[in-house]
Protein backbone atom coordinates (compact mmCIF):
# COMPACT_ATOMS: atom_id res chain seq x y z
CA UNK A 1 0.00 0.00 0.00
CA UNK A 2 1.38 3.47 -0.89
CA UNK A 3 2.45 5.70 2.00
CA UNK A 4 -0.32 8.17 1.11
CA UNK A 5 -2.89 5.40 1.63
CA UNK A 6 -1.41 4.63 5.05
CA UNK A 7 -1.72 8.31 5.97
CA UNK A 8 -5.39 8.37 4.96
CA UNK A 9 -6.15 5.15 6.85
CA UNK A 10 -4.26 6.45 9.89
CA UNK A 11 -6.37 9.61 9.90
CA UNK A 12 -9.59 7.59 9.69
CA UNK A 13 -8.46 5.42 12.62
CA UNK A 14 -7.60 8.52 14.64
CA UNK A 15 -11.08 9.97 14.04
CA UNK A 16 -12.77 6.73 15.11
CA UNK A 17 -10.64 6.50 18.26
CA UNK A 18 -11.16 10.17 19.07
CA UNK A 19 -14.93 9.73 18.77
CA UNK A 20 -14.81 6.65 21.01
CA UNK A 21 -12.79 8.41 23.70
CA UNK A 22 -14.77 11.67 23.52
CA UNK A 23 -18.01 9.73 24.01
CA UNK A 24 -16.73 8.65 27.44
CA UNK A 25 -15.98 12.19 28.68
CA UNK A 26 -18.46 14.80 29.89
CA UNK A 27 -17.99 17.72 27.49
CA UNK A 28 -17.51 21.29 28.61
CA UNK A 29 -19.95 23.98 27.54
CA UNK A 30 -17.30 25.40 25.20
CA UNK A 31 -16.79 22.00 23.58
CA UNK A 32 -20.56 21.53 23.21
CA UNK A 33 -20.85 24.84 21.38
CA UNK A 34 -18.20 23.72 18.89
CA UNK A 35 -20.21 20.70 17.76
CA UNK A 36 -21.93 20.72 14.40
CA UNK A 37 -25.58 19.65 14.06
CA UNK A 38 -24.83 15.95 13.47
CA UNK A 39 -22.36 15.78 16.35
CA UNK A 40 -24.78 17.48 18.75
CA UNK A 41 -27.62 15.10 17.85
CA UNK A 42 -25.30 12.10 18.24
CA UNK A 43 -24.19 13.35 21.67
CA UNK A 44 -27.80 13.79 22.80
CA UNK A 45 -28.83 10.41 21.36
CA UNK A 46 -26.13 8.62 23.37
CA UNK A 47 -27.22 10.49 26.50
CA UNK A 48 -30.87 9.56 26.02
CA UNK A 49 -30.00 5.89 25.60
CA UNK A 50 -27.94 5.96 28.80
CA UNK A 51 -30.93 7.54 30.58
CA UNK A 52 -33.19 4.69 29.53
CA UNK A 53 -34.84 6.16 26.42
CA UNK A 54 -35.30 4.03 23.31
CA UNK A 55 -34.61 5.87 20.06
CA UNK A 56 -37.14 5.34 17.28
CA UNK A 57 -35.32 7.49 14.72
CA UNK A 58 -31.61 7.38 13.79
CA UNK A 59 -29.44 10.02 15.45
CA UNK A 60 -29.01 11.66 12.03
CA UNK A 61 -32.69 12.69 11.92
CA UNK A 62 -33.44 16.42 12.15
CA UNK A 63 -35.74 15.68 15.12
CA UNK A 64 -35.25 12.65 17.35
CA UNK A 65 -38.17 10.50 18.44
CA UNK A 66 -37.75 8.44 21.59
CA UNK A 67 -39.87 6.47 24.04
CA UNK A 68 -39.59 5.82 27.76
CA UNK A 69 -42.03 4.18 30.19
CA UNK A 70 -44.57 3.84 27.39
CA UNK A 71 -44.50 7.55 26.53
CA UNK A 72 -43.31 9.16 23.31
CA UNK A 73 -41.05 12.22 23.19
CA UNK A 74 -39.85 14.49 20.39
CA UNK A 75 -36.44 16.14 20.62
CA UNK A 76 -35.66 19.22 18.51
CA UNK A 77 -32.47 21.25 18.31
CA UNK A 78 -31.56 24.87 17.82
CA UNK A 79 -29.24 25.73 14.97
CA UNK A 80 -25.65 25.11 16.00
CA UNK A 81 -24.51 28.08 13.93
CA UNK A 82 -26.81 30.57 15.68
CA UNK A 83 -25.40 32.62 18.54
CA UNK A 84 -28.79 34.00 19.58
CA UNK A 85 -31.08 32.83 22.36
CA UNK A 86 -34.02 30.71 21.23
CA UNK A 87 -37.28 32.65 20.74
CA UNK A 88 -40.95 31.53 20.93
CA UNK A 89 -41.33 31.22 17.15
CA UNK A 90 -38.60 28.54 17.25
CA UNK A 91 -40.80 26.48 19.59
CA UNK A 92 -44.11 26.61 17.72
CA UNK A 93 -43.14 23.96 15.16
CA UNK A 94 -42.04 21.54 17.88
CA UNK A 95 -45.33 22.17 19.70
CA UNK A 96 -47.26 21.33 16.53
CA UNK A 97 -45.12 18.21 15.94
CA UNK A 98 -45.77 17.01 19.52
CA UNK A 99 -49.51 17.31 18.94
CA UNK A 100 -49.38 15.58 15.53
CA UNK A 101 -47.20 12.73 16.85
CA UNK A 102 -49.45 12.21 19.88
CA UNK A 103 -46.32 12.59 22.03
CA UNK A 104 -46.24 13.22 25.76
CA UNK A 105 -43.86 16.16 25.45
CA UNK A 106 -41.13 17.72 23.41
CA UNK A 107 -37.58 18.67 24.36
CA UNK A 108 -35.99 21.71 22.75
CA UNK A 109 -32.20 21.62 23.11
CA UNK A 110 -29.73 24.42 22.56
CA UNK A 111 -26.12 24.76 23.70
CA UNK A 112 -26.92 28.42 24.39
CA UNK A 113 -30.09 29.78 26.01
CA UNK A 114 -33.71 30.94 25.72
CA UNK A 115 -35.41 34.31 25.87
CA UNK A 116 -37.88 34.96 28.69
CA UNK A 117 -40.67 34.95 26.13
CA UNK A 118 -39.63 31.44 25.01
CA UNK A 119 -39.58 30.26 28.62
CA UNK A 120 -43.06 31.71 29.14
CA UNK A 121 -44.32 29.93 26.01
CA UNK A 122 -42.90 26.57 27.10
CA UNK A 123 -44.42 26.95 30.55
CA UNK A 124 -47.89 26.79 28.96
CA UNK A 125 -47.13 24.03 26.44
CA UNK A 126 -45.97 20.38 26.61
CA UNK A 127 -42.39 21.47 26.04
CA UNK A 128 -39.24 21.20 28.13
CA UNK A 129 -36.37 23.60 27.44
CA UNK A 130 -32.77 22.45 27.89
CA UNK A 131 -30.05 25.08 27.63
CA UNK A 132 -26.28 24.54 27.54
CA UNK A 133 -25.61 24.15 31.30
CA UNK A 134 -28.67 21.90 31.74
CA UNK A 135 -27.52 19.71 28.85
CA UNK A 136 -24.03 19.33 30.32
CA UNK A 137 -25.55 18.42 33.71
CA UNK A 138 -27.84 15.83 32.09
CA UNK A 139 -24.93 14.27 30.18
CA UNK A 140 -22.93 14.11 33.42
CA UNK A 141 -25.81 12.34 35.19
CA UNK A 142 -26.13 9.86 32.35
CA UNK A 143 -22.39 9.07 32.52
CA UNK A 144 -22.17 8.71 36.29
CA UNK A 145 -19.90 5.81 37.20
CA UNK A 146 -18.38 5.44 33.72
CA UNK A 147 -14.60 5.56 33.33
CA UNK A 148 -12.58 7.02 30.47
CA UNK A 149 -10.60 4.47 28.40
CA UNK A 150 -6.88 4.85 29.12
CA UNK A 151 -5.57 3.65 25.75
CA UNK A 152 -6.26 4.07 22.06
CA UNK A 153 -4.97 2.73 18.75
CA UNK A 154 -2.77 4.56 16.27
CA UNK A 155 -1.48 3.50 12.85
CA UNK A 156 2.07 3.80 11.58
CA UNK A 157 1.97 6.04 8.52
CA UNK A 158 4.96 4.27 6.98
CA UNK A 159 3.89 0.63 7.11
CA UNK A 160 0.31 0.53 8.43
CA UNK A 161 1.05 -1.41 11.63
CA UNK A 162 -1.16 -0.67 14.64
CA UNK A 163 0.25 0.38 18.02
CA UNK A 164 -1.40 1.08 21.35
CA UNK A 165 -0.95 4.53 22.91
CA UNK A 166 -1.78 5.73 26.41
CA UNK A 167 -3.49 9.07 27.03
CA UNK A 168 -1.05 9.70 29.88
CA UNK A 169 2.08 9.42 27.73
CA UNK A 170 3.44 11.86 25.18
CA UNK A 171 6.36 9.89 23.75
CA UNK A 172 6.44 8.23 20.34
CA UNK A 173 6.61 4.44 20.46
CA UNK A 174 8.00 2.12 17.76
CA UNK A 175 5.71 0.00 15.62
CA UNK A 176 6.62 -3.69 15.10
CA UNK A 177 8.81 -2.62 12.17
CA UNK A 178 10.69 -0.05 14.26
CA UNK A 179 9.07 3.13 12.86
CA UNK A 180 8.32 5.76 15.52
CA UNK A 181 4.58 6.47 15.93
CA UNK A 182 3.80 9.70 17.76
CA UNK A 183 0.68 10.02 19.96
CA UNK A 184 -2.25 11.11 17.78
CA UNK A 185 -4.67 12.20 20.53
CA UNK A 186 -4.00 14.64 23.37
CA UNK A 187 -6.10 14.19 26.49
CA UNK A 188 -6.79 17.95 26.64
CA UNK A 189 -8.31 17.85 23.14
CA UNK A 190 -11.08 15.57 24.41
CA UNK A 191 -12.51 18.28 26.67
CA UNK A 192 -11.95 21.74 25.22
CA UNK A 193 -11.93 24.32 27.99
CA UNK A 194 -12.00 28.09 27.97
CA UNK A 195 -8.57 29.47 28.72
CA UNK A 196 -7.80 32.61 30.68
CA UNK A 197 -7.81 35.61 28.40
CA UNK A 198 -9.58 33.95 25.50
CA UNK A 199 -12.13 31.45 24.33
CA UNK A 200 -12.06 28.32 22.20
CA UNK A 201 -15.64 28.84 21.12
CA UNK A 202 -16.22 29.78 17.49
CA UNK A 203 -18.97 32.10 18.77
CA UNK A 204 -16.48 34.18 20.75
CA UNK A 205 -16.31 37.85 19.82
CA UNK A 206 -13.94 40.32 21.47
CA UNK A 207 -15.61 42.75 23.89
CA UNK A 208 -16.53 46.16 22.55
CA UNK A 209 -13.97 48.90 23.13
CA UNK A 210 -15.75 51.94 24.64
CA UNK A 211 -14.66 55.54 24.28
CA UNK A 212 -13.92 57.60 27.39
CA UNK A 213 -17.07 59.65 26.72
CA UNK A 214 -19.20 56.48 26.73
CA UNK A 215 -17.53 55.29 29.94
CA UNK A 216 -18.11 58.61 31.68
CA UNK A 217 -21.76 58.68 30.57
CA UNK A 218 -22.28 55.15 31.88
CA UNK A 219 -20.64 55.97 35.22
CA UNK A 220 -22.77 59.10 35.64
CA UNK A 221 -25.99 57.14 35.07
CA UNK A 222 -24.84 54.39 37.42
CA UNK A 223 -24.01 56.83 40.24
CA UNK A 224 -27.36 58.59 39.85
CA UNK A 225 -29.17 55.26 39.96
CA UNK A 226 -27.30 54.15 43.08
CA UNK A 227 -28.18 57.41 44.87
CA UNK A 228 -31.90 56.76 44.28
CA UNK A 229 -31.74 53.18 45.53
CA UNK A 230 -32.98 52.65 49.07
CA UNK A 231 -30.53 50.89 51.41
CA UNK A 232 -31.50 47.39 52.51
CA UNK A 233 -32.55 47.17 56.17
CA UNK A 234 -29.78 45.74 58.32
CA UNK A 235 -32.16 43.26 59.96
CA UNK A 236 -33.24 41.69 56.67
CA UNK A 237 -32.17 38.03 56.61
CA UNK A 238 -30.07 36.77 53.69
CA UNK A 239 -31.99 35.23 50.83
CA UNK A 240 -32.27 31.47 50.86
CA UNK A 241 -30.24 29.38 48.43
CA UNK A 242 -32.20 28.53 45.28
CA UNK A 243 -33.61 25.05 44.95
CA UNK A 244 -31.68 22.76 42.58
CA UNK A 245 -33.13 22.65 39.08
CA UNK A 246 -35.26 19.58 38.37
CA UNK A 247 -34.00 16.97 35.93
CA UNK A 248 -35.77 17.79 32.63
CA UNK A 249 -35.20 14.26 31.30
CA UNK A 250 -36.83 12.44 34.21
CA UNK A 251 -40.04 10.83 33.02
CA UNK A 252 -43.18 12.00 34.77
Amino acid sequence: MPVSDFASAAQELRQREFTRLAAAIVPTLEAMRLLNALELRAQVARMLERLGYELITPDTAAKLLATKDGKKYLIAFASTTSQSATRPNDLTQLHADVINANAAAGFYITPRGFTREAEAYAATAPLKLIDGPQLIAAIARSMHGESVPATYKAMCRQCGEIVGHSLDRTEAIPCPNGHPVAPTIARAALAIRKEEGGSTSRSYTPPKVYTRREINAHNTKYIARMKKRKPRPASEPPSASPEPAPDPFSSD
